[in-house]
């Protein structure tokens, strides 16, 4: 693992007058990309770890291990070991005053924790009905994590025309949103107009229709902004796309609140306490991943708005040292779930051990994350999900308040009975 130490490009301080300087520019972009990463992994975590779901993962990536659970666990465990080599990457990147290469390693990284977290619920579906008595689940009319998904993407996409200055609206910029964000509504069109085709009632016939009219003529209107902004750009054309994109957020958010009520959701697997069992350990494992992903991204992002010079830097490095840590653990956590089936029970080694639980429970970072939705209340969902903290309420607590009264890392792994 990378040192502590850090070495600063010379583009960074080669800035001078009123022109912004390569470093600060890179700087800049690795805060956005760290907002976007955060925020993708959260809500992917959210929709198939947190909700426990008993339900299969439908994507294409997936489509090839079929209902192998064997396959899929060998797939999650490689990828583990390739999520270590990137957080080493970021920090060697890091120390080295490389912006623009730790934002595209951490960009990469993101899509492989997404892609983990993926293979993990699913493969904690695939163990889950494996075992006696139960009952797989019954598709529905909609895919709830597939259209949640495109509406992310798609408000993404639309706060990135809102948030960019003229001046940084390249043409490729404006190319990869309105590709993006094309791609995106195709799926939710196709997806609500086989809905429409496929119910029997009347009603949701017909509003899976209007919402998708709704939404194709914000999408319309928005598209032609963007279109008019990359041939005649002015503030004026920029700020019309900043004007159409709140009515197409709205018809999305719509349509997706729509097509996932419940009863177009289909029937979630029934499982025994076993099955239970086995589904909690892994989606635990996934967590302890995730959440440590989620803490390095936000680290970065400390890093990235703050000069070498800042008296918090120190701490901020550390921190990022340790949310290295707590990957590799993590890894560690999931791996021996998937080969065990079973919850692990001795808690991680000591250092990383008091960083994770201690990021769980910090709670200053409400103020910064509440904007985007994500509070505390997600935070202690996320501890709880951790492996060596699922266990009886009682025991929760106990970690809860040994967190708090420790100042040191000094004592030996303790293990939970």
């Amino acid at each position: 693992m990378a040192s502590g130490g850090s070495g600063k490009s010379s583009s960074e301080v080669s800035g001078g007058g009123g022109v912004p300087s390569s470093g600060s520019v890179q700087r800049k972009k690795l805060v956005s990309i760290c907002d976007h990463c955060k925020i993708k992994m959260q809500l992917v975590a959210d929709l198939l770890l947190l909700s426990s779901e008993t339900r299969p993962v439908n994507t294409e990536s997936l489509s090839v291990f079929g209902e192998s659970f064997e396959k899929c666990r060998d797939t999650i465990i490689a990828r583990t070991k390739g999520l270590s080599i990137l957080t080493h990457d970021v920090q060697s990147q890091l120390n080295m005053g490389r912006f623009g290469e730790v934002g595209e390693s951490l960009m990469e990284m993101g899509e492989l924790v997404v892609s983990l977290t993926e293979c993990s619920a699913h493969a904690a579906y695939l163990a889950a009905v494996e075992t006696p008595g139960a009952q797989p689940a019954m598709p529905g009319l909609v895919d709830r994590y597939k259209v949640t998904r495109c509406r992310h993407e798609v408000e993404h996409g639309c706060g990135v025309l809102k948030t960019t200055p003229l001046a940084d609206m390249s043409p490729q910029l404006l190319l990869e949103v309105s590709q993006n964000m094309s791609k995106n509504l195709k799926f939710l069109t196709d997806a609500c107009v086989l809905a429409s085709e496929k119910s029997k009632d009347k009603f949701a016939k017909e509003q899976f229709k209007l919402s998708v009219k709704c939404m194709s003529t914000s999408a319309s209107a928005l598209l032609a902004c963007v279109k008019e902004v990359k041939t005649s750009p002015s503030e004026l054309t920029r700020n019309r796309c900043v004007l159409f994109s709140g009515p197409l957020v709205q018809s999305v958010y719509a349509l997706v609140g729509f097509a996932t009520e419940p009863q177009f959701l289909g029937k979630a697997a029934t499982i025994n306490p076993e099955g239970k069992a086995v589904q909690t350990a892994i989606l635990g494992g996934a967590m302890s991943v995730v959440s440590a992903c989620v803490l390095l991204t936000q680290c970065l992002r400390d890093i990235a708005q703050h000069p070498e010079s800042s008296t918090k830097m120190s701490d901020y490095r550390e921190r990022l040292r340790n949310s290295a840590c707590a990957v590799s653990d993590g890894c560690n956590l999931l791996s021996q779930a998937l080969r065990e089936r079973s919850s692990p029970r001795t808690l991680p080694p000591a250092p990383c051990r008091l960083y994770e639980q201690k990021q769980m429970n910090c709670f200053h970072m409400e103020k910064t994350d509440a904007a985007k939705g994500i509070g505390c209340k997600t935070w202690r969902k996320m501890a709880d999900s951790i492996p060596f903290l699922s266990t009886e309420k009682n025991k929760q607590e106990d970690t809860y308040q040994h967190l708090e009264e420790r100042t040191n890392c000094a004592s030996s792994p303790r293990v939970l009975v």
